[in-house]
């Protein structure tokens, strides 16, 4: 084969592998496939139901408070909490014959007395009124020896903490013989005994 074909033969073989080259560098990169998923079925959900805040109420006391009158109180306060919110007690009430764990109720009345005064008869807490207001009533007097709990914590003065010792006491030493002998139950004492006299009699079970 003569020289000059094959000096233009090299040169076609040549350039046709730098334009394959060429075309290899110059081709674009493949992506990754994008997998679509499919769109989310709608879910039918119910509305929020609203939360419902419990109004404040409205109690009054009088009596032995430094500043006595109406106030507004959380549904779920208690008449230490009102005892607070009129100032506090003053020094000369009768704090055996207050109960300040009870529960208030909207239109309450509570008094707080002297020693030796009486409880207003218009007032939640007077004798003839104690239990027949609020979520649970009780009827007075109730038989020490028989009294439950929560009988006990309604009583002036006689808050859970002294309601259970006097279940313990009654427990270990059996049935209470006068109502005197609730005196040996500690942290109650004579005072205490003779502000209960109206709530509580002793009768053997």
């Amino acid at each position: 084969m003569n020289k000059p074909w094959i000096l233009l033969l090299s040169g076609l073989l040549i350039g046709l592998l730098a334009a394959g080259v060429v075309l290899l560098i110059a081709q674009p990169r493949q992506g990754v496939p994008i997998i679509l998923a499919l769109a989310p079925t709608p879910t039918a959900t119910g509305l929020p139901v609203p939360t419902q805040t419990p109004e404040p109420i409205l109690v009054q006391i009088g009596g032995a408070v430094h500043s006595p009158g109406i106030y507004s109180l959380p549904s779920d306060a208690r008449l230490e909490d009102l005892i607070s919110a009129s100032g506090g007690l003053a020094a000369n009430a009768d704090q055996n014959r207050i109960n300040f764990t009870v529960r208030l109720h909207d239109g309450d009345y509570y008094y707080m007395p002297i020693p030796g005064e009486d409880i207003p008869a218009t007032a939640t807490n007077a004798p003839g009124n104690i239990g027949v207001t609020g979520e649970t009533s009780f009827t007075y007097p109730l038989n020490l020896n028989t009294a439950t709990q929560e009988e006990l914590e309604s009583l002036p003065g006689i808050g859970p903490s002294k309601a259970a010792d006097i279940l313990t006491y009654r427990d270990e030493y059996g049935p209470f013989a006068t109502l005197e002998d609730l005196a040996n139950v500690s942290g109650i004492g004579d005072a205490t005994v003779e502000s209960l006299s109206d709530f509580l009699y002793v009768e053997q079970p």
